[in-house]
């Protein structure tokens, strides 16, 4: 059950002198792996023990598993715009001849018979009309080849972005994935052809996600930190969403995200802040595959529940800065607590195979 994460850590690439000179139309940024001291190396991650596991699986994921039915996480536009991760039941039979991926593009592409299989209020970002010629993957590369036919429908400038984002997340979810290569009638894509921004070969997580414009950021000092906020649907369930922030580079970019995280979100009409503002960042540190955090919060008592949106928020954005698969957290000194849905953190917490499994 548990996924491979070190794909999740990215360094900054070429795209950032791009990424501030064109944000009148959203460009593309890269996210940074953090090392702390004597951690330069990047170790093999051992699957965690089950029981750890277990703690983070949603009751949605665990009632699909139990009937044989995986999961799929494809990334939809919300209702505000935002892309964000859904985690829907794949209820392909054993014997059909679609992949994983290609179910996947298929709940992308908008398409009147698969709209009531989305989520409310979420809808696909491809155009209607697209089509998969084939879809090939590489297991020694851990690159997953998509070529579309020809002609590609239309897309508008302002969408063109986001296309491209939630084809890379979604196609990096699936197991052992990193890179991803798209092309059109066998020819790769260089550049998108309404805002011209040109495209890579190859593809990873480093181009962010739902990417904020930056506020007096050097381009040559710019780096991305992807954050998780907290949303809700028009029928009130809550999920979240990834935010990719352009910041001034910095040393460590896991503490960057972390108190990126803590300054809470710009966009405050579409999101809420997971963290309180007064929480304060003691210690981090990685080793071997977990990050060790402690927090300190003047207005925390012991014995009180931790919100668990909050520790959610918290293990996403600091798996996805640095490609650990866990999290151990102290607060106040203290790693005995529960957060609001009972869930003990005595032992470091995985990230969540999937996530955002709403009902649909």
């Amino acid at each position: 059950m548990m996924r491979e994460h070190s794909k999740r850590a990215r360094s900054l690439g070429g795209w950032a002198l791009l990424l501030l000179a064109v944000l009148a139309v959203p460009a593309l940024s890269a996210c940074g792996l953090w090392k702390s001291g004597a951690e330069q190396t990047v170790r093999s991650i051992d699957p965690p023990p089950s029981n750890l596991e277990e703690a983070w699986l949603q009751s949605t994921e665990e009632a699909a598993l139990a009937r044989g039915n995986e999961m799929i996480t494809v990334y939809l536009l919300d209702r505000n715009g935002y892309l964000a991760p859904m985690s829907l039941r794949d209820e392909r039979q054993p014997s059909s001849p679609s992949s994983a991926a290609e179910k996947a593009i298929a709940w992308m592409t908008a398409d009147r018979r698969l709209a009531d299989q989305l989520p409310p209020g979420f809808t696909a970002v491809l155009p209607e009309g697209t089509k998969v010629v084939s879809v090939q993957e590489n297991a020694g590369e851990r690159t997953i080849s998509v070529d579309f036919a020809s002609p590609f429908p239309g897309i508008p400038a302002s969408r063109e972005r986001k296309v491209v984002e939630a084809l890379v997340w979604t196609l990096t979810e699936l197991p052992g994935i990193d890179k991803v290569k798209l092309s059109i009638g066998g020819q790769p894509i260089r550049s998108l052809p309404s805002s011209g921004l040109p495209v890579d070969t190859v593809l990873t997580r480093g181009l962010g996600i739902n990417l904020e414009k930056a506020q007096d950021v050097q381009p040559t000092r710019a780096m991305g930190v992807t954050l998780y906020f907290s949303s809700h649907s028009a029928d009130g369930e809550g999920y979240f969403v990834p935010v990719t922030r352009l910041i001034e580079r910095q040393s460590d970019p896991a503490k960057a995200a972390l108190e990126q995280l803590i300054a809470g979100p710009r966009d405050t009409k579409a999101f809420k802040s997971a963290l309180d503002s007064d929480v304060a960042i003691e210690k981090l540190g990685r080793l071997a595959d977990t990050v060790n955090v402690a927090l300190q919060d003047e207005g925390w008592a012991p014995r009180t529940p931790v919100s668990a949106e909050m520790m959610e928020a918290l293990v996403l954005t600091l798996t996805e800065a640095t490609g650990a698969p866990q999290v151990s957290v102290v607060m106040n000194g203290d790693d005995t607590f529960l957060d609001s849905e009972q869930r003990s953190y005595v032992q470091p917490v995985t990230r969540p195979a999937y996530v955002n499994a709403l009902q649909r």
